[in-house]
């Protein structure tokens, strides 16, 4: 049970998002959506309803970047590598250090450009990143657990998204 005088808060600059082991800059919105619910209804006929457990933990990620942010540079090299050698499979990891909350894959890869537009004001570039399955996705709150056995858990699951992710994090380094 939580404390109840607890502060719950949310701190925009401690979202990390790590793409390949290159930490993104200059966001200005993430936006994680499962693509399958977890459990799909199955109707019966005579009124009885079952459930059966989707496979699928596929899921998109949505990284809104600000113009000026160089990380539209590292998102392009990455795309523009990957069309020309199929290699831009990489690992993703969105991690609230503020809270509990966490989404990791290793089979993440950007599906395509944003579209782009120029204006009298700073506009704002919105990148796909499609996950193929997720190892990790936890929705968690903003409190700090009682337990540390928690923490330890995505603590561990962040460790094995971030390892897979640093394996390629060279790769980014030589394009910039």
């Amino acid at each position: 049970m939580a404390n109840k005088f607890s502060v719950h808060t949310y701190s925009p600059s401690d979202l990390i998002l790590t793409m390949g082991g290159y930490t993104v800059v200059g966001w200005d919105r993430v936006v994680v959506t499962r693509d399958q619910p977890s459990f799909l209804p199955v109707k019966g006929i005579r009124g009885k309803h079952t459930r059966v457990k989707s496979k699928d933990t596929s899921c998109s990620i949505v990284v809104t970047l600000i113009q000026t942010s160089p990380s539209n540079d590292v998102f392009s090299s990455i795309l523009n590598l990957d069309e020309v050698r199929g290699t831009g499979r990489l690992g993703v990891l969105v991690k609230d250090m503020s809270g509990r909350s966490i989404f990791g894959s290793n089979e993440a890869y950007i599906t395509g450009f944003p579209e782009v537009s120029y204006s009298g004001e700073f506009e704002y570039r919105s990148w796909t990143i499609y996950c193929q399955s997720t190892q990790t996705y936890s929705i968690a709150g903003n409190s700090m657990p009682q337990t540390g056995l928690l923490d330890a858990a995505l603590e561990g699951l962040s460790g094995l998204v971030g390892r897979a992710s640093g394996a390629v994090s060279s790769v980014i380094d030589g394009i910039l």
